[in-house]
């Protein structure tokens, strides 16, 4: 039939790249606002210059395991494959037609070689860049969390730390024993047993991670074994972003997983407002120091429902100062038999424990009653864990993908680096149509349609303040 079109696998054309990414494609986006010539001179001592093979340009290599994680690709060899047929990938890794793609059998290579202190500098270096474009203020509100991701070993590969468990026991009954203490997996020893309520017990990675409460720019993310606590990498994390973000922290927000005393007090003593509930409900509110019990504090004593006191010993007994009666005071008290103090086994003398930190307490308590403490809360968690949720989801935390806890940190590196950059984009794009909104073009009656088509490749920055974006509605 006349006119109508073969298709002829055969015939050769020229390929404009460039014209087939869209001018509104995230990468493009991306693109705009991520300057990857330092990668070479960051990278430049892991090379020996005319020796060996060449390489993988380390730029090329960093921006395909941006386009990973951007669209979670799971594993090197499905990336290669993405990228050699993906016009949009092949442009953003600056790989022409006629380039070969790298081949995934370099990037483990590569990645070991690197080690986890290059990939916190290219970290360091997209969260200087969120700072330079005035995301991240120099006196920040910093939020903190933490979560549990499966680590890539099977509950299979635990094994005893000492081998010498009968071999006539029923594996059902050594099942029953395991625990980080007498076990551990021999796939990836850096991986523990943990478990959140609900689920059930594996081998995993936690991540604590902190970032500005008002932009959610990732400040900080640290891998530690599946078993540590949340709190017990707090303080040094916090420190960490001052020193290497070169931020002022002014609050701390956090959940009762952060709730100790000393967490509360040494932030405190630094200056800074505490969001913090304390840990448990139960905590300072003990039932022997409310009601009838009630503590002198100009005095340091407690005074009973009798009108006698209690007064405190020198001994200090885990982190409880001891109050007691006088043993004569109540052996004669005609209400001993409804005192709340407690007893010293047949002596009729009575005494109340009070924590050395029970002022901090008290002060919590009355804190958390404050509806801005509460609203505090409530928007860390959705933004906190929506953090998390988005990285789990869409960005390549959802389960670790290596094995050992470097490389595990390697992995919440890439995907905190995506997360940001995302907020570069959305942060652009809110201020472009805010400014297009305030001044409308008057020459051009299609001028703001091609502008949102063309968003992210004629930037143009607040006049006197070139590097620093104004207020806006923040995206996720």
């Amino acid at each position: 039939m006349q006119g109508l079109h073969v298709f002829d696998p055969r015939v050769v054309v020229a390929v404009d790249l460039e014209s087939l990414v869209h001018q509104d494609h995230l990468l493009r986006k991306v693109d705009r606002i991520l300057e990857t010539s330092f990668i070479r001179k960051l990278t430049a001592a892991c090379y020996a210059s005319g020796v060996g093979r060449p390489s993988i340009d380390p730029e090329v290599f960093f921006r395909m395991l941006l386009v990973a994680y951007l669209y979670d690709i799971k594993s090197d060899r499905q990336l290669c494959e993405d990228v050699h047929h993906n016009f949009a990938y092949r442009w953003f890794c600056r790989l022409s037609l006629a380039d070969k793609v790298p081949d995934h059998s370099s990037f483990s290579r590569i990645r070991d070689r690197y080690g986890e202190d290059i990939f916190e500098a290219l970290f360091r270096r997209i969260v200087e860049i969120c700072r330079e474009r005035g995301l991240v203020p120099p006196q920040s509100r910093v939020m903190t969390d933490a979560t549990l991701i499966a680590a890539n070993a099977s509950l299979e590969s635990i094994v005893p730390n000492e081998p010498e468990s009968p071999a006539d026991t029923p594996p059902d009954r050594l099942f029953r024993k395991v625990s980080n203490q007498t076990h551990h997996s021999h796939t990836d020893p850096d991986a523990t047993l943990a478990q959140k309520k609900g689920t059930p017990q594996q081998l995993k990675y936690k991540v604590h991670q902190s970032a500005d409460a008002d932009s959610r720019v990732i400040l900080d993310t640290h891998v530690t074994t599946g078993a540590r606590h949340d709190n017990q990498p707090y303080l040094a994390q916090l420190q960490r972003i001052e020193q290497r973000c070169h931020v002022t922290i002014l609050e701390a927000i956090a959940d009762r997983g952060y709730g100790s005393a000393q967490i509360i007090r040494t932030l405190q003593e630094q200056g800074k407002r505490t969001f913090i509930p304390l840990w448990s409900g139960r905590v300072g509110t003990s039932k022997y120091l409310r009601g009838a019990l009630v503590y002198q504090k100009e005095h340091d004593r407690f005074q009973c429902p009798a009108g006698k006191y209690l007064t405190p010993t020198p001994a200090i007994i885990e982190n409880h100062k001891r109050y007691v009666s006088s043993s004569a005071d109540c052996r004669v008290c005609a209400q001993s038999s409804t005192c709340p103090a407690r007893t010293r086994r047949s002596s009729p003398q009575r005494f109340v424990l009070r924590n050395l930190d029970q002022d901090l307490f008290e002060e919590v308590l009355v804190r958390m009653r404050d509806p801005t403490f509460r609203t505090k809360r409530c928007e860390r968690m959705w933004k906190m864990e929506g953090l998390f949720a988005e990285a789990k989801q869409n960005h390549g935390l959802s389960r670790a993908r290596y094995r050992g806890r470097s490389k595990v940190q390697i992995q919440a590196y890439l995907s905190a680096i995506v997360q940001n950059l995302k907020r570069l984009v959305a942060a652009l794009w809110c201020w472009l149509i805010t400014r297009s909104q305030r001044h409308p073009q008057r020459h051009h009656p299609n001028h703001l349609a091609c502008q949102k088509a063309d968003l992210f490749n004629r930037p143009v920055w607040v006049s006197g303040a070139p590097n620093r974006l104004p207020k806006y509605v923040w995206l996720s």
